[in-house]
């Protein structure tokens, strides 16, 4: 038996270039793997593995420090299940994750 809820493998994996200015980028990778939805163990959401990348730029203008980035998440838009409801009595057990995502920032910044 297993409990319900939490998935036994996990792995996440990521390379990034960040230097202090300039271009920055990476990639990441995280995997689950399968998630029990009940105490019984009869039925589980299935192991999934989702990939990200992001790419930004770093400068400093004036004594300013500018950063801007772009990321997408669950690149391959890929469906599983993002999150169970562990026991729900109507048996619906399964959330759906969103699909592929994007998400840009800038920030600036002046240090004294």
């Amino acid at each position: 038996m297993r409990l319900p809820g939490l998935a036994r493998p996990g792995l996440y994996a990521g390379a990034a270039w960040q230097p202090p200015s300039g271009w920055r980028g990476g990639v990441e990778w995280r995997a689950l793997g399968r998630v029990q939805v009940n105490d019984l163990n009869d039925d589980a959401a299935a192991g999934h593995g989702v990939a990200s990348a992001f790419v930004g730029y770093a400068a400093r203008l004036a004594g300013w420090e500018l950063q801007g980035f772009v990321r997408a998440d669950n690149l391959l838009d890929k469906r599983y299940a993002g999150s169970v409801i562990v026991n729900e009595g109507s048996g619906r057990f399964f959330e759906p994750a969103p699909g592929r995502t994007w998400l840009a920032g800038v920030s600036a910044t002046l240090p004294f």
